[in-house]
Formats: C-alpha cells, sequence, structure tokens
C-alpha cells in the first residue's frame, strides 16, 4: 500500500505523513480523527466498511468513478463498503472525523457529499466525550445521527462564477476584495452574499473564519506550531480567538487536538488501503 503527495508540492510535504488516531471502538463501529498534510494524494481504492466522516477543517477534491466533489469544512461525506475513490487534499490538508461501521445492505451503494447543519453540534459531542475522558455508546449514536444524511446527496452545483468566488476567498481570507469579485461576476454584492449562503451552507464571514482556523490546524499538525504561533500566522487576533473558534468548531482546545495524535502515532499505511503509486495533480475546485 502506498500513497503519493502532489509532485508540485515542496519537499518538506513530501516528507510529511497523515496522522490518525482511533478515538473509540464499540458496537456501532470505530470513531477515527485523521489529519491529511496539504497537497497529499491518495490513490484510487476503496473500504471495507461503511464511512461517514465530516470534514472539521480544511478541504479536499474526491472523485469516484461516476461522480466528483470538493467538500470543504462542515460538509458530511458517506461511502458505502466497496466505493472506490480517490482524494487529493487542499493546501491547507484536512482535518477529517470518520465512523467507520459494518456494511449496511440497506443502504446500497451510497455515495455522497453534502454541507451539514449539524456541524456545531458535532463539535459540542466531541467536546462533552472528551472532557469525560472516554467516548460511550450513546455519545457514538448521537454523532452515528448527525453524521447521516449524505448517503444520497451529492454537492449542491455552484455557477462558475461563485465558485471563483470561493476559491478567492479561500486563497486570501483576509485580504479578497468581495465588492471588486460582485463586479467581476456582474452581480450585486449582496446577490453575491446570498448565493453564497445559499450554496455553500454558510456565510462568507464564516467562510474566512473557517479558512484562518484550517491555516492554524495545518501549523499546529503539520509544522508543529505553538498554538500562539500558529494563530498568528492563519491570521487570529491572538490566541484565545483562535481557541474559542476551535472549540466551537471541533469541540477540541488547541493543545487537546494535538494531544490527539501525539499520544499515538501511527503510519500512512494504517490510514486506509490503498493499491497503487500514481501521481496526481494539485487539489483543484470544481468548476
Amino acid at each position: 500500500m502506498t500513497e503519493s503527495a502532489d509532485p508540485a508540492a515542496t519537499p518538506a510535504v513530501f516528507a510529511k505523513t497523515p496522522k490518525r488516531r482511533s478515538l473509540h471502538q464499540g458496537e456501532l463501529g470505530e470513531l477515527v480523527l485523521s489529519f491529511y498534510p496539504a497537497g497529499h494524494h491518495m490513490a484510487e481504492h476503496a473500504h471495507d466498511v461503511d464511512q461517514r466522516s465530516i470534514i472539521l477543517s480544511g478541504a479536499l477534491a474526491e472523485d469516484t468513478p461516476s461522480n466528483a466533489a470538493t467538500p470543504g469544512m462542515s460538509h458530511i461525506g458517506f461511502k458505502a463498503a466497496g466505493v472506490r475513490h480517490e482524494n487529493r487534499y487542499s493546501a491547507q490538508g484536512a482535518l477529517i472525523l470518520a465512523l467507520n461501521s459494518a456494511p449496511d445492505r440497506d443502504v446500497g451503494p451510497g455515495w455522497g457529499w453534502a454541507p451539514s447543519p449539524w456541524a456545531s453540534q458535532i463539535g459540542a459531542v466531541l467536546s462533552a466525550a472528551r472532557s469525560r475522558g472516554a467516548f460511550s455508546e450513546d455519545a457514538l449514536t448521537d454523532l452515528l445521527a448527525l453524521m447521516s444524511g449524505a448517503e444520497q446527496a451529492s454537492e449542491r452545483p455552484a455557477p462558475g462564477w461563485l465558485v471563483r468566488v470561493r476559491e478567492a476567498v479561500r486563497a486570501d481570507p483576509d485580504g479578497v476584495d468581495l465588492q471588486v469579485l460582485a463586479n467581476e461576476a456582474g452581480v450585486h454584492r449582496v446577490h453575491l452574499s446570498r448565493a453564497y449562503s445559499r450554496h455553500f451552507n454558510a456565510p462568507i464571514s464564516v467562510e474566512r473564519r473557517r479558512v484562518r482556523m484550517g491555516r492554524a490546524v495545518q501549523a499546529l499538525l503539520e509544522d508543529e506550531a505553538s498554538p500562539a504561533h500558529a494563530a498568528f500566522e492563519a491570521g487570529f487576533a491572538d490566541q484565545p480567538h483562535f481557541a474559542r473558534t476551535l472549540r466551537a468548531e471541533t469541540g477540541l482546545t488547541p493543545r487537546g487536538l494535538v494531544r490527539v495524535f501525539t499520544d499515538e502515532r501511527r503510519p500512512a499505511e494504517e490510514v486506509t488501503s490503498v493499491q497503487d503509486r500514481t501521481a496526481a495533480p494539485a487539489y483543484r475546485a470544481a468548476s
């Protein structure tokens, strides 16, 4: 089993591998938290379990033989056992919580990604479980309920001009000029904001905050920066602001997130089953 990173990435990125930590294993399945570094590529593969996921930070591009999606933070996804897929991770990498469970014949060959209105509740469940020091089957039941609903869903199509706006916001959340983008698209700024919320399930101000958070998480887990330095590099006003944002979105504090992965390290080979080593283009947004 092998994986590859984006060939255009720096040598430092090549040296970084995914981090994986099993948080709980019970009757309903295994709960796993994983971080995939910037530019990482996972060649086409399939799982022998049903997998429900939520992106806690960052973004990815996922392709199957018949579908494609570019889900970002707060999107939930479902892949039935046996669905072949290929993943490329964004410039911020991706922090993903996954619940792997035994194949359910009633679900069928499902696949899909969709914005989740329950992202904050998922973070609250994680926070409550971590504060008790261990997960329970009740907590896992709550997460299963909150992470369901994308079995047959797919990312809602957005017009090309709106996708370009999202790319600009993700590339420079604090420097992008929305009035200029609205003028270029030939729409009113209020229409741009309304369309963004409708298609991407979050207003632009929230998208900006999430991009900053993704950058800070990447600095923590990929560059081993201190919480204060990660907050500064990502553009937060201060470390407490970053800590509050991370806790609200994921249920974890910066140091708590780092401890999840430093308590137990596993090689990339244990992240998933990948058969081929292939080169892949960098993460790209759908248009």
